[in-house]
C-alpha cells in the first residue's frame, strides 16, 4: 500500500492542503505547532476514522464546522480514491467514498492501514490497562471488522448488564434477563479474547529475535496475555461461563461486571519476570520498537503492507536502533516521518512551516 496524495480542508490547523506523496520514505520536519503531527493523524484517520489522540473531538479546524479528508492510493497495484466528510450540526454526520461511490462506514474502514509509533508509546506498559487493552483493540480492528463489530456489540451489553446490576441493587429488578446479558457477554467477549489472544501468539513466535535484533542485548521476552484462559473458542466460553458464576453474588453486590475482555491486560516478561519495571528507557523503546515491527507484519497480507507513521520517533533513538530500524523498512514499507529537524537520509522531504499549511505542497 502506497500514498500517492493526500488533500485536507478545515482539518486541525489546515485550511487546505495538498501534499503529493512521491516516495516510499516520506520526512515531513518544520518548527513545533506547524501541524506534522497533525498530518500523520490525517493518515491515520482514513484507517478506523478515529484519531490515536485523546483530544480526537477537536479534528474540525478552530472555527469550522466541516472537514473533509481525501487520499488517493495504490492499492495491491492499483490507484483508488478514499474520501471521508463530516460534518458538525446537532452531531457529526459523516460521508465515506471510494473512487466516488458512497459507502457505508464499515464497508470504507480498513482500505487503508497504517502503523503509528509516536513517543508516548514507550511508556505503554506502565500506562493502565486501559491504554493496552485500546492497543490490542486498535490493531486488531484494522485485521479484522468483524472485531470492530465485536466491540460495539460487547459495549452495548456491558452496559445494558450493569444497568441490570445496578438497578437489582437498588430493588428495582428482580434479576429477570440477568442470564440472557450474561449468555451474549460469553458469546461476543469470546470472540474478542480469542482474537486478542491470536495477536499475542503471533507476537510471541518471533518477539525475542526482533528485539535482540534491534537492542543487540540476548533477553527471551514474552508477551503474556492476562485473560479469561482457553486455547479454542469453545474452552475460552466453558472458561468464561464458569467465572461468571463464581463472581456472580459479588457483580450483584458491587454492581458490575467483573468477568470479561473489559478487563484483559497484557505485559511482557522474561524468564519469568515483568520486563518494563527493571528496564531502562533505552531497552523499553527496544521493546516497543520490536512490537510495532511484529504489528507491520501481522497487518501485511499478500502484496499488500500497512503504512508506517513515526512522530518525532527517531530523534528518540539512539544511533544502533536507528539503523535498524530504516533498515528494516527500506523498500518493505512506506514510512511518513516527521522530526523538528532535517534529516540526512534518503527520501521525499517536505518542510512544513505556517505558510505551507493553505497551499499545494509538491517536493
Amino acid at each position: 500500500m502506497r500514498i500517492k496524495n493526500i488533500q485536507l480542508k478545515n482539518f486541525r490547523n489546515y485550511p487546505e492542503l495538498n501534499l503529493d506523496v512521491t516516495n516510499d520514505m516520506v520526512v515531513l520536519s518544520g518548527p513545533n505547532a506547524v501541524g506534522k503531527t497533525n498530518l500523520l493523524e490525517s493518515v491515520y484517520f482514513m484507517s478506523l476514522f478515529k484519531s490515536f489522540r485523546d483530544d480526537a473531538d477537536y479534528i474540525f479546524m478552530k472555527g469550522q464546522t466541516a472537514t473533509e479528508v481525501k487520499m488517493t492510493i495504490d492499492k495491491n497495484g492499483e490507484e483508488h480514491e478514499i474520501e471521508v466528510y463530516l460534518e458538525f450540526r446537532d452531531k457529526i454526520y459523516a460521508n465515506f467514498k471510494i473512487d466516488g461511490v458512497k459507502k457505508k462506514r464499515k464497508e470504507a474502514q480498513n482500505f487503508v492501514q497504517v502503523v503509528i509509533f509516536d513517543p508516548t508509546d514507550v511508556d505503554l506498559f506502565t500506562k493502565t490497562p486501559e491504554a493496552r487493552r485500546k492497543y490490542l483493540n486498535m490493531v486488531l480492528s484494522q485485521k479484522s471488522t468483524d472485531y470492530l463489530d465485536w466491540l460495539s456489540q460487547y459495549k452495548r451489553i456491558l452496559f445494558q448488564k450493569n444497568k441490570l446490576l445496578q438497578d437489582i441493587r437498588a430493588g428495582k429488578s428482580n434479576g429477570e434477563g440477568l442470564e440472557e446479558w450474561n449468555n451474549q457477554l460469553v458469546d461476543i467477549g469470546s470472540e474478542i479474547i480469542f482474537a486478542r489472544r491470536g495477536f499475542v501468539n503471533f507476537l510471541n513466535q518471533t518477539i525475542s529475535e526482533v528485539y535482540t535484533a534491534i537492542s543487540q542485548f540476548h533477553r527471551p521476552v514474552e508477551v503474556f496475555y492476562e485473560s479469561i484462559p482457553g486455547d479454542t473458542l469453545e474452552e475460552v466460553k466453558q472458561n468464561f461461563t464458569e467465572q461468571l458464576a463464581e463472581q456472580a453474588s459479588r457483580e450483584r453486590m458491587i454492581s458490575s461486571s467483573l468477568v470479561g475482555p473489559h478487563r484483559d491486560d497484557f505485559c511482557l516478561k522474561s524468564e519469568g519476570l515483568l520486563l518494563p519495571p527493571f528496564s531502562s528507557r533505552g531497552e523499553r523503546r527496544s521493546q516497543i520498537l520490536a512490537l510495532k515491527i511484529l504489528e507491520l507484519e501481522f497487518l501485511s497480507t499478500d502484496g499488500d503492507k500497512p503504512i508506517l507513521l513515526l512522530d518525532d520517533v527517531l530523534s528518540e533513538l539512539d544511533d544502533t536502533r536507528r539503523t535498524f530500524l530504516l533498515r528494516y523498512l527500506y523498500g518493505k514499507f512506506q514510512t511518513l516521518i516527521t522530526s523538528t529537524h532535517p534529516l540526512e537520509m534518503a527520501g521525499q522531504h517536505v518542510t512544513l512551516s505556517p505558510s505551507t499549511q493553505d497551499e499545494e505542497v509538491a517536493s
